[in-house]
């Protein structure tokens, strides 16, 4: 998506929420303040070397839950507010086709077809499984062996509601952009 990112700037916003800690290890354990949550994603951006904006969901995931409290979720939102793409995993090809498809309707989604991938479990490439090793080793190895008891469930379903319909309300978030913070 880092790369979508840069190809489409000035023609849409791509951000990251981070709602809250996957897979809480020693080094970085579940938020129970926004601060620490805050650091943490300061963490992310630096470390993984993040150019995106990161928006931070409150410490109760108020707007994780609105979503569909999936990991790794990927939405295309139209600037009418009507969520037009919806994907359990990162589907660049298909997010790429269904973003082409919205700035061709001048940022609207309303009257676009929804593309909603629930339950597409991506296959495990050899750079996503250096990726996952490298975040979970830095969190500590409470944050592996709670990543192999937690995979199974990773790949059942959950029903969400359908991404045509649905208009999320969008929640006070604080959000993290280079060295400095802002709320909106």
């Amino acid at each position: 998506m880092e790369s979508l990112a840069k190809t489409y700037e000035g023609k849409a916003d791509f951000y990251i929420l981070y709602v809250r800690e996957a897979h809480p290890g020693e080094n970085y354990s579940a938020h129970k303040s926004l601060s620490g949550k805050l650091a943490h994603a300061k963490d992310l951006q630096q470390f993984e070397n993040v150019g995106r904006t990161i928006l931070i969901d409150d410490v109760e995931g108020s707007m994780h839950i609105d979503y569909g409290d999936r990991p790794n979720s990927v939405y295309l939102i139209g600037k009418d507010g009507v969520i037009s793409y919806r994907a359990d995993w990162s589907e660049p090809v298909e997010f790429e086709e269904q973003l082409k498809r919205v700035l061709e309707n001048d940022g609207y989604a309303a009257g676009l077809e929804a593309v909603s991938l629930t339950d597409n479990f991506t296959p495990v490439t050899s750079e996503s499984a250096e990726t996952s090793i490298r975040v979970l080793r830095r969190s500590g190895w409470g944050a592996l062996v709670d990543f192999w008891f937690s995979s199974p469930a990773l790949t059942r379903g959950r029903r969400v509601r359908h991404p045509a319909v649905v208009r999320v309300p969008l929640r006070k978030v604080t959000v993290v952009r280079g060295p400095e913070l802002a709320n909106p």
